[in-house]
């Protein structure tokens, strides 16, 4: 099958099979497939109440074919419960009164019709159109006195027993949109879990997801990922399968595609980060700056360290085709100094004073490529990821010393405070001379041991937007980037 979005936005499928080459499938490659689907926002306890339509039919049909000695004894049993039915004196009674009302509504014999009281028409196909399916926590119940989640389990698992036991088609399809709807996360997990452990050769099952729980729950080699190509109008489907991870890298995603994660797989664009402290501060610097993560659709990620790799071979042209920032640190190695002096630090990128206006480019030129190579080899090697999908915005040093050399340095002691009340108040005192990068070392020297509870605080002090607080530029850019989308060319 081949599906296309015509101009208005609707969908065209052709399918091809069997032994022409157009869309007029052969009867026979028709019926080599046959697929169950499951809409969004079904209703599962109407789809399984007594009826013609129940589901439940097709499986016991299956089960019990045509001239089997299970159509029989359903049929046998029946019978015998409405002859015994008859033998009850309330139920003799009540059929009696029922036909006597009956006769003298019509006005005699000309218009009477028969009446009675049974469980059922002992045939087979009534017998078990009237079949109800049951389930509960503790007893079976009637699917109205159940949970919504449940229910759709009970449907999911007929459906599934069914597709079964078709033997006669080549493949069997369930297609299952939604399957989230009404299932707290447990049991979202063990749904997907199943789901493809129940897929081989002859049967598959496909499900459509909002649902960032599921799409961790797969393994992230079956995930497909339906979105819009920024720099066209085409909808896309791209597979990390497909991204050229070696099977470590693989291995990698699986462990670390947790819930949280997993959302960059529904996101317009994302940064990815080192920590929590970043993450928790990250979105106010954002409002800060004019942009709303949310509204923008970008997703801020903690990978727990710098292992940044698997996450950024998920991005590109023909890979996830929006953009990623890393965040991360340029962790510099410690030069030594007087201790009598205070630590002087160019920041990356700054300008270079030379004596001879002439030679000041050359002179940045090398005063940068000194910078790189000073940097660490975690972030050398990330740099080497930058590119139009892609971009590597490094701190000098660290997140925390690079906000207060920002001149954050005050805002800064207000959320250590909280924390250590003490060393908040000496280092105002002390640093209230200093230069931003001693600044910037005391502060980072006093959160190294607290820097998820100091990063709450953080958080807690630049929401309030009566306090003052710079955002770096490297910080800057990484959001802009993010947020930013790139123009539409129609192909």
């Amino acid at each position: 099958m081949v599906a296309t979005l015509d101009e208005a936005g609707k969908v065209r499928a052709d399918f091809y099979g069997g032994d022409s080459n157009n869309s007029e499938v052969e009867r026979w490659a028709k019926e080599a497939v046959t697929f169950v689907y499951l809409p969004p926002l079904r209703d599962a306890a109407a789809d399984l109440r007594p009826g013609r339509d129940n589901r439940l039919v097709s499986l016991l049909s299956t089960l019990a074919p045509e001239g089997s000695g299970d159509r029989a004894a359903i049929e046998a049993i029946a019978k015998t419960a409405n002859d015994d039915l008859g033998k009850v004196d309330s139920i003799t009674e009540a059929r009696s009164r029922i036909q006597q009302r009956l006769h003298d509504m019509v006005g005699g014999e000309a218009y009477s019709q028969l009446s009675s009281l049974a469980f059922a028409d002992p045939r087979f196909e009534r017998i078990v159109a009237s079949i109800r399916a049951l389930a509960g926590s503790t007893a079976p119940l009637e699917l109205t006195e159940n949970g919504l989640g449940y229910n759709n389990l009970l449907y999911m698992s007929v459906l599934l027993a069914a597709l079964e036991k078709r033997s006669d088609a080549a493949l069997r399809v369930l297609l299952v949109e939604e399957p989230e709807a009404h299932l707290h996360p447990q049991l979202q997990d063990l749904l997907v879990r199943y789901l493809e452990s129940s897929g081989d050769t002859s049967t598959q099952v496909i499900v459509t997801s909002h649902s960032p729980n599921l799409a961790s729950s797969a393994s992230v080699e079956r995930v497909t990922v339906m979105i819009k190509s920024p720099k066209t109008v085409e909808s896309v489907g791209r597979t990390p399968a497909d991204f050229g991870l070696n099977a470590k890298q693989l291995a990698h995603l699986r462990r670390f595609l947790d819930v949280t994660k997993a959302s960059l797989l529904f996101a317009k664009g994302v940064i990815l980060v080192e920590g929590v402290a970043e993450q928790l501060v990250l979105p106010l610097l954002a409002d800060r700056v004019g942009h709303s993560l949310p509204e923008s659709g970008v997703t801020v990620l903690n990978v727990g360290g710098v292992a940044f790799q698997p996450f950024l071979k998920l991005f590109g042209t023909d890979a996830l085709p929006y953009r990623c920032a890393v965040i991360s640190d340029g962790d510099p190695p410690e030069s030594p100094s007087d201790d009598d002096e205070e630590p002087s630090t160019t920041p990356a990128g700054g300008s270079v004073e030379t004596s001879d206006g002439e030679d000041s480019d050359a002179a940045g030129e090398e005063k940068a490529e000194e910078e790189t190579q000073e940097l660490s080899a975690v972030a050398r090697n990330l740099l080497a990821w930058k590119g139009d999908a892609i971009t590597i915005e490094l701190a000098d040093k660290t997140f925390e010393w690079d906000l207060a050399l920002a001149g954050n340095w005050e805002p800064m002691l207000d959320a250590l405070h909280p924390i250590k009340p003490r060393v908040s108040k000496r280092l105002r005192k002390e640093l209230a001379d200093s230069s931003d990068e001693r600044r910037a070392d005391k502060i980072l020297a006093a959160v190294k041991d607290c820097k998820g509870r100091f990063a709450q605080e953080l958080a807690e002090v630049i929401s309030d937007r009566a306090v003052a607080f710079e955002v770096p530029a490297y910080i800057r850019r990484a959001i802009e980037f993010s947020a930013s989308r790139p123009s539409k060319v129609s192909e």
